[in-house]
């Protein structure tokens, strides 16, 4: 009985996870927004805030089960390229909440998972639904229809192409995590992400870091904490559950955002972008949707 149940308590698990981290990642993008308009907060120096507190928590969780090898970082290709790929998105995706809004970075970051299952397609051998095309030119059209909202030529459009960019940097490392949690602990891996953010956004943001408002430094330190805790969620839910499985349950967290915004920060959304948004989060349920059924 119990090894009939075990497999079941497993996807539990990792379900309970993955919704917990949707809830921590949107309120990480609600309170840096804020951070950055209030006290004009960076995105490099937020980057680096959160994986110093992200390093910080793992070896403190992790002082009776072991350290995460931080040398394994350096000599396992693959756990090396998660990490690079990373830790130039964290400060690139917090660069595209802070200028373009949580609720619109958080739309165009929605797509993540069609990168996620071609990802999953090309490098670990998962099967596309013959419809996943269908659903890219869904999201195609939803993505246009996000970037035609504010105009081309305001300055959005180097952000919109940043959100996006990381988008599909976000799907690749979904599926780098998916492999590597047969050979390296959870702690590892997501440390591996915070080394090369800091290794990145510290020479950029060494002369920012000193935070001398005690209300900026709280919220910067609470959403610092807030992703690590998602992080680490995230990466121990793919344990259990599928990319399919838990790219269907990371589409909470853009609409999500997309509300907490509006209604605590004013965020202001026309119909291309409700429409536009629909259409991704559509499209990337539908593919994760038809991959989970297989």
């Amino acid at each position: 009985m119990k090894a009939t149940n075990a497999p079941a308590y497993g996807e539990i698990r990792g379900i309970v996870l993955m919704l917990a981290s949707v809830c921590l990642f949107t309120a990480t993008s609600l309170l840096l927004s804020h951070a950055h308009h209030a006290y004009e907060i960076s995105g490099w120096v937020a980057a680096c805030y959160r994986a110093a507190a992200g390093l910080s928590m793992i070896w403190l969780l992790q002082v009776r089960t072991g350290r995460p090898a931080i040398g394994r970082i350096f000599t396992r290709p693959l756990l090396f390229v998660r990490g690079f790929v990373g830790g130039a998105t964290i400060p690139a995706y917090y660069i595209s909440i802070m200028e373009l809004g949580p609720g619109r970075a958080g739309l165009i970051a929605g797509s993540w998972p069609l990168f996620a299952a071609l990802f999953a397609a090309l490098l670990i051998g998962e099967s596309l639904s013959r419809k996943y095309f269908i659903y890219i030119g869904l999201a195609l059209i939803g993505l246009a229809a996000v970037f035609a909202a504010n105009g081309i030529g305001i300055g959005n459009p180097a952000y919109d192409g940043l959100a996006i960019a990381g988008a599909a940097a976000g799907g690749l490392c979904v599926v780098m995590i998916r492999h590597l949690r047969h050979t390296e602990s959870t702690g590892t891996i997501f440390a591996s992400q915070c080394v090369f953010t800091l290794l990145i956004g510290l020479p950029v943001a060494r002369g920012s870091l000193w935070i001398d408002e005690p209300v900026a430094l709280g919220l910067v330190v609470l959403a610092s904490l807030s992703v690590a805790l998602a992080q680490l969620s995230l990466t121990e839910a793919f344990r259990h559950i599928s990319v399919a499985k838990g790219s269907t349950l990371q589409m909470l967290t853009p609409a999500l955002t997309v509300l907490g915004s509006a209604l605590l920060l004013g965020e202001n959304f026309n119909a291309y972008e409700l429409v536009g948004g629909a259409c991704i989060l559509l499209a990337s349920y539908q593919i994760a949707l038809a991959k989970a059924a297989k």
